[in-house]
């Protein structure tokens, strides 16, 4: 029900005056990965990208998308994305996004996480913070340290949690 209300929230318009995205991070554990879905709005990421590329015109969906769209979107993402598991930073490859009308599905996927999950997570997600004071990002996160939501804003940047340290390999002895 909540996904239909979001989606309906996206088409709505092409301009909007809710400035948000909906990220899931989901825990892999035949790779031990974390996989991560953004839904963002195109104008969005359009916009926070060509703010910082004078004369650049992305046009994400239409036949004239520029050339470096893929990897400026990449740059962009993982620029604004902050995973921690202790001390040690989680690295995180751009898979590649999707476009669809107004929305883009930006797709991520972490390197295979150690064996033992640290006894403190920290996660930052701050898209688009650097284009709208209001931007909010829902974010749920479903791992074998976390299982909660959380909507990151431009106060509240990052989380930190307390987790018990999670073997995540059945073969630990």
């Amino acid at each position: 029900m909540i996904r239909v209300l979001l989606m309906c929230l996206f088409i709505a318009s092409s301009t909007h005056d809710i400035h948000f995205t909906k990220s899931t991070i989901d825990y892999n554990k035949e790779t031990r990965t974390l996989q991560i879905i953004m839904n963002v709005f195109t104008d969005d990421i359009e916009l926070a990208i060509e703010r910082n590329h004078e004369g650049l015109d992305l046009e994400i969906g239409s036949k004239n998308q520029h050339e470096l769209t893929d990897s400026l979107v990449s740059e962009y993402t993982l620029k604004h994305i902050q995973y921690k598991n202790g001390n040690n930073n989680v690295k995180f490859n751009f898979i590649g996004f999707e476009y669809d009308y107004d929305i883009c599905y930006l797709y991520l996927e972490s390197d295979t996480l150690p064996r033992c999950i640290s006894d403190e997570t920290t996660i930052g997600i701050d898209l688009f913070f650097d284009v709208y004071d209001d931007q909010e990002n829902v974010t749920d996160i479903n791992t074998p340290a976390l299982n909660e939501s959380h909507i990151f804003t431009n106060n509240d940047r990052m989380i930190t949690r307390a987790t018990e340290c999670n073997h995540l390999g059945d073969d630990e002895r």
